[in-house]
C-alpha cells in the first residue's frame, strides 16, 4: 500500500473518535461552566481522565466480550447467539474505537493539566 493512501487511510480512521473526543470535552466544559459558574480546568481535567479511563474500559470489555472463551461462556450461561469470527472482527473495530477515544480524551486532559 503507497504511503499517501495509507496515511488518508488512517486519518480517516481516527477521525470520528477524535472529533467524538473534543465534542465530549467541551460539553463537559460548558456543563462545568454552568454548574460551577467559573471555569475550574482542575475538575475539568478530573472528569476527562476519569471519562477516558472508563472509555477504555468499555473498549476492553467490548474486544473480550468477543473472544472465543468468553462468547462461549455467554453462550452456555446467558444464551447468546455463539461466536463468529466476523462478529469478533467486528467488536475489535468498535472496541479499538472506544479505545481511541478515551485515549483522546485522556490526552486532552494532560494537556489542559499542563495550561
Amino acid at each position: 500500500m503507497k504511503p499517501k493512501k495509507r496515511l488518508r487511510r488512517i486519518l480517516s480512521y481516527l477521525k470520528k473518535p477524535a472529533i467524538a473526543a473534543v465534542v465530549l470535552a467541551l460539553a463537559d466544559a460548558a456543563v462545568l461552566l454552568t454548574v460551577l459558574g467559573v471555569p475550574g480546568i482542575r475538575t475539568l481535567v478530573l472528569v476527562l481522565l476519569l471519562e477516558g479511563g472508563l472509555g477504555l474500559l468499555a473498549g476492553t470489555g467490548i474486544v473480550l466480550s468477543s473472544t472465543p472463551s468468553i462468547s462461549r461462556v455467554g453462550e452456555t450461561v446467558l444464551g447468546t447467539a455463539p461466536w463468529s469470527r466476523e462478529a469478533e472482527r467486528n467488536a475489535e473495530r468498535v472496541g479499538l474505537m472506544w479505545i481511541l477515544g478515551a485515549s483522546f480524551l485522556i490526552t486532552i486532559g494532560f494537556a489542559l493539566s499542563i495550561l
